[in-house]
């Protein structure tokens, strides 16, 4: 007892000595229970803990909780405060034993003393606080029907988005009173009180407006007479980093900042300050917009980049982004045009953005490609070798050893593993047996090794040495066809003249449309209406122009996505000039009114959500809304399948051809003004070729698939 009065002493003392400048304190406890307030600043010092007393009950705490105030001078700003509430009990003493010498009997005679504690609350951040409260219960205590009250103290200052600790005991100490803890979270600038009452918190508004070709940002209701800081910047796990190494820009009244639509990321935040000198820490109001914007999302994949390297014998790739992107890299096999296989179900990696990583055990081959997957879509891809269909062919063959010996060989056809004999079966007999030789004598490459109980080879094996019996009938074809030129010259020369004048012109027209980019936009009703488009397009490139089909390009459309696939194409034909080619049908017509929220008589369309058409809207419509299409676009329809009145007027401000009767003037459209008396009759020519054979196939259409 004696240590523990020194301290409580000397803490009186010197609170006695260095008073406060201004009390703003104040305790209040519920009824049936009596406090004051003590001392407003003393030292806290627990001390060790006393035995209960025997006779007496106690005082003890029970429960604390806390709460954000507000504490406001006459004049002046308001801070915030923590109010602290604080459950007490009786606790009874101890029960006697009745063999103490009587001394049980002694006790009753006794009258029992008014229970009465002084309770120490101490508050810490960087710097230490502590209060004294005296409590007690009145004379006629016992009669009360409740054992448990209530104390409550204002209050605490804490800073905005601080932390406060808070510690609280009784003095004396006794065991059974025990001691409370609390780690209290003040509040920040989106507390609704703090926004009129705290100085620091009146910050102007920040609102957002996303147009076509940019982003908005509108900092608005600025404080008169006062000036902030606004900071543009990326969210990353690495930490804040400065939007394009931007550094914070004063603002002394309402302004609008600009971003162009590719700038705009899902990890784009805006913060906001007051520009206060000599204070670091003020508060900061946060904005990240794009946070669930699956346009910013988008965009952010667009504009990361995949490299793929071969370092010490293994494969390794980086992948360079603005944001945290989610996702994984899965290393595949690309077989000249096909869509790129991925090697092993086992065989993958958790994506972490700019941060080089390796794949174990995997060695490098052209062959090998990178993939970065998310939710089953690939975002990004990048190859070891640019072009693999000029690098010599490869097979790649899978080799899975089980405990006992057994071994089973597979090879990669089409995008999924067949056993090797239902392969080469059809081949050669003798093929799995040579491969399984060249395995052993180590003509083959490993690329990749599985451990455990069941060993997984993958083995790149060369198929070039292997014999090509069919050139010797190209061969013989090849000089047949010369010897049959050469026969005909000598017996009709003027046929031939006329045959070559007739080549010349065409060879001329052709030359109109060579190189020519053209997209052929479509939505897929049906197989009748794709062999539609296919044979049109398949016309075009007689004429030696270059078009991109969705029908051509299954492959890699699986790889890529219908979006990314279309942004890569379209990107294309406009760089060189070209033209994106609309067909519409019903489906597609249906399409356009469902997107854009129309009324009309088609029923609902049946789109494929894989398709490119109804990913490509979201492009395409912009276009034709802001009237900047004419140069770009041509649309038309296959007449007997679509009459051209039920295309929707939106799309008529370009020229619109009704095929296979306008196509003539189609040609001409695409080859652009440069086109020649003579050529123009070339054209015709070939527009009446063309147009018996898209006659045919859109009458087979209409029989088969009726509208």
């Amino acid at each position: 007892m004696q240590l523990p009065a020194l301290v409580l002493f000397l803490t009186h003392l010197l609170s006695a000595c260095f008073p406060l400048a201004t009390s703003l304190n104040s305790v209040s406890c519920s009824p049936g229970l009596g406090c004051r307030l003590k001392k407003t600043d003393v030292l806290c010092m627990p001390g060790e803990a006393e035995s209960d007393p025997e006779l007496d009950p106690i005082l003890g705490l029970i429960q604390m909780n806390s709460r954000n105030t507000l504490r406001c001078p006459e004049e002046g700003d308001c801070i915030p405060c923590v109010q602290v509430t604080l459950t007490l009990g009786l606790l009874e003493p101890p029960a006697l034993g009745a063999n103490q010498d009587g001394g049980a009997n002694k006790i009753r005679e006794q009258p029992k003393k008014i229970p009465r504690t002084h309770i120490l609350l101490m508050a810490k951040t960087h710097s230490s606080r502590c209060v004294e409260v005296e409590v007690w219960l009145p004379y006629d205590w016992e009669s009360q029907n409740t054992s448990l009250w209530s104390l409550q103290y204002n209050c605490f200052p804490v800073a905005l988005s601080g932390e406060l600790h808070l510690r609280v005991f009784t003095w004396p100490r006794y065991r059974s009173a025990g001691v409370l803890q609390l780690t209290h979270h003040g509040p920040d600038c989106t507390w609704p009180k703090a926004t009129d009452a705290i100085h620091l918190c009146q910050v102007p508004s920040l609102s957002i407006s996303v147009g076509l070709q940019s982003a908005i940002l509108h900092v608005e209701n600025i404080p008169k007479g006062q000036q902030f800081k606004l900071w543009l910047y990326l969210n990353r796990t690495v930490g804040f980093i400065g939007f394009d190494q931007a550094t914070p820009r004063l603002l002394a009244g309402s302004e609008n900042v600009t971003l162009p639509i590719s700038q705009v990321y899902p990890c784009l935040c805006f913060q906001i300050w007051p520009n206060i000198e000599d204070q670091a820490d003020t508060p900061r109001t946060h904005l990240c917009p794009f946070a669930n914007d699956p346009a910013a999302l988008a965009t952010a994949w667009t504009r990361s980049r995949l490299e793929v390297n071969a370092t010490g014998g293994s494969l390794s790739c980086l992948v360079s982004a603005q944001c945290d992107l989610q996702g994984e890299l899965v290393p595949c096999w690309q077989m000249e045009d096909l869509a790129c296989q991925p090697l092993h179900p086992h065989l993958h990696l958790v994506l972490i953005p700019d941060e080089t990583q390796e794949f174990p055990r995997l060695r490098p081959h052209p062959n090998l490609c990178v993939q970065v997957r998310r939710n089953g879509s690939t975002y990004l891809q990048s190859c070891l070798q640019d072009d693999v269909t000029r690098s010599q062919k490869y097979s790649l063959f899978q080799e899975i050893q089980d405990s006992q010996g057994n071994s089973l060989v597979q090879i990669m056809e089409q995008g999924t593993w067949a056993s090797s004999a239902k392969v080469f079966n059809t081949r050669r007999r003798t093929l799995e047996e040579d491969l399984r030789s060249r395995i052993q004598l180590g003509k083959c490459t490993q690329i990749w090794q599985e451990e455990g109980t069941n060993i997984t080879l993958l083995w790149a094996c060369s198929v070039d040495h292997y014999p090509r019996t069919y050139w010797v009938l190209i061969w013989l074809v090849t000089l047949l066809g010369s010897c049959s030129v050469l026969l005909m010259f000598l017996v009709k020369k003027e046929a031939v003249k006329g045959w070559f004048k007739i080549l010349k012109e065409d060879y001329s027209s052709r030359g109109m449309l060579e190189g020519q980019q053209v997209l052929i936009l479509y939505s897929p009703d049906h197989e009748g209406y794709e062999r539609v488009v296919g044979i049109l397009a398949d016309a075009l490139t007689q004429l030696k122009v270059s078009v991109s089909l969705e029908l051509w390009s299954r492959g890699e459309l699986g790889s890529l996505g219908p979006m990314q696939w279309f942004h890569a194409q379209r990107r294309l034909v406009l760089q060189e000039g070209g033209v994106i080619v609309l067909l519409f049908s019903h489906d597609a017509v249906a399409s356009c009114a469902e997107w854009l929220g129309w009324k009309q008589n088609f029923p609902r369309s049946t789109f494929k959500p894989d398709s490119t058409f109804l990913a490509s809207l979201n492009c395409v419509l912009p276009d034709f809304l802001a009237g900047e299409a004419r140069a770009r676009y041509i649309v038309g329809c296959f007449e007997e399948l679509l009459p051209v009145n039920e295309i929707p007027d939106l799309f008529r401000s370009v020229p619109v051809y009704p095929l296979p009767s306008q196509l003539f003037s189609f040609l001409l459209a695409l080859a652009g003004p440069r086109v020649g008396h003579k050529q123009k009759n070339s054209f015709r020519r070939q527009a009446e070729c063309i147009h018996k054979s898209l006659e045919q196939a859109v009458h087979e259409c209409q029989q088969k698939y009726p509208t």
